[in-house]
């Protein structure tokens, strides 16, 4: 029986500020001059994750980077700021699940997940890590004997970020997926999937999130688009052009707010159609 809804978040700039901004940051870089340069990168043909990644390794390595370690750099996340109430209402909704007796008698259950462009060790190292069943960012490689920091080893395009909404649909966990990367290609029957994609929510703030707004909406799933002051263009533009099923909405996620309501609707609206669907199985 399908019965895990999952919410799956894009990380920056949705659950928190930017998280690549925030390592500039703390290392005095200027993030104004950093993007220039990725700009330009990009108009020459680079891809953008990759691109930023390059240069973060290069900061790295010539010491502009304190963290040069991913240990570094998860200790360096423990100094992130999530928005407000995140990530409070996580437990919030797992709680409403819980207590909804119908969704119990069904073995109704929710899941957390992020997929973001920004640096896996970074944001495994804040507060959101813990609430999370899974985090899928970009990683670099250690050297075996030094434990520095010597290379990318993977980097998450806008694309690859649909990869890991397949490994959630068929129930490949991360661990499992860096182990064996082609596991997400395996033929599985829509039916004997762990999380259908009509049972996942996706929450994102701009164009890097489309490949999965249109996998999560083309297949009857729910996406909501997010938006804060500086990014309202971005926020309207996937409105605009029909990318999510609802919104944009602020980034507000105490109870109440709007987003909260309509992402609160949702997963009850899922959670009524697995008890649904238990029902006529049995009948």
């Amino acid at each position: 029986m399908q019965n895990t809804i999952a919410i799956i978040c894009d990380c920056d700039e949705t659950l928190a500020p930017d998280t690549t901004n925030f390592l500039l940051e703390q290392n005095g870089i200027k993030v104004k001059l950093f993007w220039n340069k990725i700009t330009k990168l990009v108009s020459q043909g680079w891809d953008p994750p990759q691109a930023w990644m390059i240069e973060i390794l290069k900061l790295i390595q010539s010491g502009q980077i304190k963290q040069n370690t991913n240990q570094k750099l998860s200790q360096l996340g423990k100094k992130i700021t999530p928005y407000d109430e995140v990530p409070e209402f996580i437990p919030q909704i797992k709680s409403m699940v819980k207590k909804n007796k119908d969704f119990d008698e069904a073995g109704v259950n929710v899941e957390f997940y992020i997929i973001s462009s920004g640096f896996e060790d970074l944001i495994k190292g804040s507060v959101l890590s813990k609430h999370f069943t899974d985090i899928f960012a970009g990683r670099f490689n250690e050297d075996k004997k030094t434990k520095k920091i010597d290379g990318v080893k993977s980097s998450v395009t806008f694309t690859e970020k649909t990869k890991f909404l397949y490994a959630i649909n068929k129930g490949i966990t991360g661990k499992e997926l860096r182990r064996c990367p082609f596991s997400v290609n395996d033929a599985i029957k829509r039916e004997d999937r762990r999380i259908p994609f009509e049972y996942m929510v996706y929450i994102g703030d701009s164009p890097g999130d489309i490949p999965c707004f249109s996998a999560v909406k083309g297949y009857g799933g729910n996406c909501i688009g997010i938006v804060g002051k500086h990014s309202v263009n971005k926020g309207y533009q996937l409105a605009r052009g029909k990318r999510t099923t609802v919104g944009p909405y602020s980034r507000n996620y105490k109870k109440g707010s709007d987003l909260r309501n309509v992402l609160d609707t949702i997963v009850k609206k899922i959670g009524y159609d697995i008890v649904d669907k238990k029902k006529r199985h049995l009948t």
